[in-house]
């Protein structure tokens, strides 16, 4: 556990008797528990998810909270371990007993996980998640952001309406990577398109197999839905080719990792992501975002992820204000519910009883010869 996790939870249990908070929330504050990546390959993910949150609640907190109480996260850190993200939660459930959880990183939002929350009743909200699992109706959870779906209809409503016809999808094999290959197949079959070429990252093909499946169609458009890396080791490899084929790369690649990654190398290649572009500071939540994560962390380094959480702690927030002084657990599950329209500063978002994600927008990017992002 890192020491900013540890503290947070020794506060939480050294000041609060559990019988007077049993859903998390005091005359003076509401907690919630996160379990992310603070440690692993997914460290720098976690981090960026944990700092827009605290970035917002810090803002937030300054200004005198919410019905004057502080909203306060606290974090354990799972790794990246599916496993560990249930042991995390079931702590902050029957051990710290937190109003809410919050923004949890895609790699533990599993079945296991949500059937843990909704036999607890415990509010999940703003997961960092495009799974289809997170987004069924009449769940106790709650996402901000577009889902796998919706990204790619995008991306292929986009280009088929330019004219291009031939799509090859390159992805994970795991059942993200599954979604996005049924999500392709279900927007080209309304468009009366062809069925994507489809290449799954293994690791005896790895990238040079992706490369050789993503041209058996002769595609105009390759999509890939890959982490980066190798996201970034793919665009070069496919440029190598020699073949004008449009590039795109979907959020998992983090456009602006990606960006910083490829250089000069990246110019034309598309990207998509799920929040705002990080530069578009005409809008009030960017400028806002901006601001805030400068102050929490002492950096100027954005990242979408960190956008991200910050968006779904301002949505929270907003929630637990129309839920009243006098906040129960209930109170904030029918006042998103309630939430038909809100704007968190440019970013819409809206929710209802069938509706459990705010937002299906996302973002086309394109890269420079400078690697810089345009939008």
């Amino acid at each position: 556990m890192t020491p900013p996790a540890r503290s947070a939870l020794l506060a939480l249990a050294l000041t609060f008797p559990t019988a007077a908070w049993s859903q998390g929330v005091t005359d003076r504050t509401v907690v919630l528990g996160q379990s992310a990546p603070l440690s692993g390959a997914l460290q720098s993910h976690g981090e960026e998810i944990r700092s827009g949150a605290l970035a917002y609640f810090r803002k937030l907190n300054e200004a005198g909270g919410v019905h004057g109480r502080r909203l306060e996260l606290a974090t354990l850190d799972d790794a990246g371990d599916a496993k560990r993200t249930l042991a995390n939660t079931r702590r902050f459930i029957e051990e710290f007993k937190v109003f809410a959880l919050f923004g949890y990183a895609d790699a533990g939002v599993t079945r296991e996980l949500l059937a843990l929350a909704q036999q607890a009743r415990v509010p999940l909200f703003g997961p960092v998640t495009g799974a289809a699992i997170a987004r069924r109706p009449g769940r106790n959870v709650f996402t901000v952001r577009a889902g796998h779906a919706d990204e790619i209809e995008r991306v292929i409503g986009h280009y088929a309406q330019l004219g291009l016809k031939r799509f090859a999808l390159l992805r994970a094999d795991d059942d993200a990577g599954a979604e996005y290959l049924a999500a392709a197949r279900s927007a080209l079959s309304r468009r009366g398109l062809d069925a994507p070429a489809d290449a799954a990252l293994k690791g005896d093909a790895g990238i040079a197999g992706l490369v050789r499946e993503a041209f058996v169609a002769d595609p105009d458009v390759v999509i890939f839905a890959l982490p980066q890396p190798p996201a970034a080791d793919l665009v070069r490899s496919l440029r190598r080719t020699g073949r004008r084929t449009q590039l795109v790369a979907l959020s998992p690649a983090d456009p602006a990792k990606l960006a910083r990654a490829l250089g000069a190398d990246g110019a034309g290649v598309a990207l998509s992501q799920v929040v705002p572009p990080l530069a578009q500071e005409s809008l009030p939540v960017v400028a806002e975002y901006r601001a805030a994560i400068e102050a929490e962390t002492g950096r100027k380094e954005y990242s979408p992820a960190s956008l991200e959480a910050y968006i779904a702690a301002r949505v929270f927030a907003e929630a637990v204000r129309r839920a009243g002084p006098a906040l129960t657990r209930d109170a904030l599950l029918l006042a998103l519910s309630a939430m038909s329209y809100h704007d968190a500063g440019g970013y819409t978002v809206s929710f209802s009883r069938t509706r459990r994600q705010g937002s299906a927008r996302n973002y086309l990017l394109a890269l420079t010869r400078e690697g810089k992002l345009l939008h």
